[in-house]
């Protein structure tokens, strides 16, 4: 920073009490809670070039956060609202994607089985009114916890569990390659 540098802000033992309590909070960002540590670092008497080594950040981005909170005086440094149209999948369409998901297609009275993303990106446009790519229905499912793929459709549930018993125990009984009888069956 060119010119007179401000002296590095002062943290009273007040405002230190509110960092370490508002550190204490799970639902903070990254960013904001490591300008936390890093005012929480000042108040205990760290100098800037520590701060950095620390943060791994410019020494220039240490100082504007510090000083960003000298202007303010309270232990808030959150970033800014970002600028650009806000997302369309805000948390009322994330609850009904969830929804939809965990529910059946047929229960919900459509005509098929199995959900993929283009599917639910429709039936989730006639339902909220927001129309969102496929691609994008995959995202949000994976940062939900799901995940997505092809089914697997097998016939297993169709075969008779007697005969299936009985082709498993002639099969032990021919043994790896068959015990040498190749019209035995």
């Amino acid at each position: 920073m060119r010119g007179k540098r401000r002296p590095l802000p002062t943290v009273t033992a007040a405002e230190l009490a509110q960092v370490v309590a508002r550190l204490a909070r799970t639902d903070l960002s990254r960013r904001e809670r490591e300008r936390l540590e890093l005012l929480k670092g000042r108040a205990l008497g760290q100098d800037i070039a520590t701060l950095a080594r620390w943060s791994g950040r410019s020494p220039r981005t240490v100082w504007r956060w510090l000083l960003q909170f000298d202007a303010a005086r309270r232990p808030e440094l959150a970033d800014a609202p970002r600028r650009g149209r806000p997302p369309l999948a805000d948390a009322a369409y994330r609850t009904a994607l969830v929804e939809a998901v965990e529910t059946p297609p047929r229960r919900l009275g459509l005509g098929f089985d199995a959900w993929t993303s283009g599917r639910l990106s429709a039936y989730l446009a006639a339902q909220t009114g927001v129309r969102l790519a496929p691609g994008w229905v995959r995202v949000l499912l994976r940062r939900a916890g799901f995940t997505t793929g092809r089914p697997k459709h097998t016939l297993r549930h169709l075969q008779d569990a007697a005969a299936v018993q009985e082709g498993v125990a002639v099969l032990a009984a021919l043994g790896e390659k068959g015990a040498g009888c190749a019209g035995a069956l």
